[in-house]
């Protein structure tokens, strides 16, 4: 009796043990991708965009693509959709509209060729392009095309539309497109969010829709939204206009950053 006594106290440390650890795992999870998401508001916030390249990386070491894009996905919309109303006065709807429409219009193309072409070398692709470009803005070379005019406005939207739904890929058209236009650093990074909050929208609804939204992603998703949130509103707020000029710059950094890490083997 004794000794079975000894057994069943053995084997409840053990298991007091084994809670302790899932538990610390689990606390430092949300401790990462609560930080994390912080410092993805804050840049997105800043720049008007870039939040899913912090994003990206560090929550796919913890779970699979399909989760993560998930997650990116509901915090870009939701909180992308409750700073319409900040960033809405700011934004130039000469330029947002006609984008959002060819974005929202060419995204199920995305999803749809998604099944039948390499994402990966779509992203090679357009990660190349994007620093090639990235550079030019840099030099500040004239591009042979303008966000302005009917033509450029929706080709990039297109292809940005047709990319956010081919792998969450679909900034850099629009961005190189705004950046290469002499707008005010605010009236810009709003452009952006707003034309960003829009086609995410489309995208996520799309997604939904063909059951592309995975289970625990959603419960990840709503959980980061907070946090997202609170960083991308101390990231609007730093944008005064002594930093304007800081806007260009940081842009162009986070395009090198975002075309690298598309290089990388995912």
């Amino acid at each position: 009796m004794p000794t079975r006594h000894r057994h069943h106290h053995a084997e409840v440390r053990i298991l007091k043990k084994s809670l302790i650890q899932d538990g610390l795992v689990q606390l430092s999870l949300w401790l990462t991708l609560v930080a994390t998401t912080l410092l993805a508001g804050l840049g997105r916030g800043f720049t008007g965009f870039g939040g899913a390249l912090v994003m990206a990386p560090v929550f796919m070491t913890f779970m699979d693509p399909v989760t993560a894009t998930t997650i990116i996905l509901i915090v870009n919309t939701v909180v992308g959709l409750a700073n319409l109303r900040e960033v809405g006065a700011e934004t130039e709807w000469t330029i947002a509209k006609p984008l959002s429409i060819a974005g929202c219009i060419a995204s199920p193309i995305g999803l749809w060729l998604v099944t039948s072409v390499d994402v990966d070398l779509v992203r090679r692709v357009v990660a190349l392009i994007v620093l090639a470009a990235s550079f030019g803005l840099a030099l500040r070379w004239k591009f042979p095309f303008s966000i302005r005019h009917r033509i450029g406005n929706a080709v990039l939207g297109a292809a940005s539309g047709s990319l956010f739904g081919l792998g969450g890929v679909g900034g850099p058209p629009v961005i190189i497109g705004m950046l290469a236009e002499d707008l005010p650093a605010r009236v810009a990074r709003a452009t952006l969010l707003t034309y960003f909050a829009i086609v995410q929208t489309c995208t996520l609804v799309l997604m939904t829709l063909e059951g592309g939204v995975a289970g625990d992603g959603v419960w990840y998703g709503v959980a980061m939204i907070v946090p997202y949130y609170l960083g991308s509103a101390l990231g609007l707020r730093l944008l005064t206009p002594e930093r304007a000029p800081l806007f260009r710059s940081a842009s162009i950094v986070v395009l090198v950053a975002v075309a690298a890490y598309g290089l990388l083997p995912h």
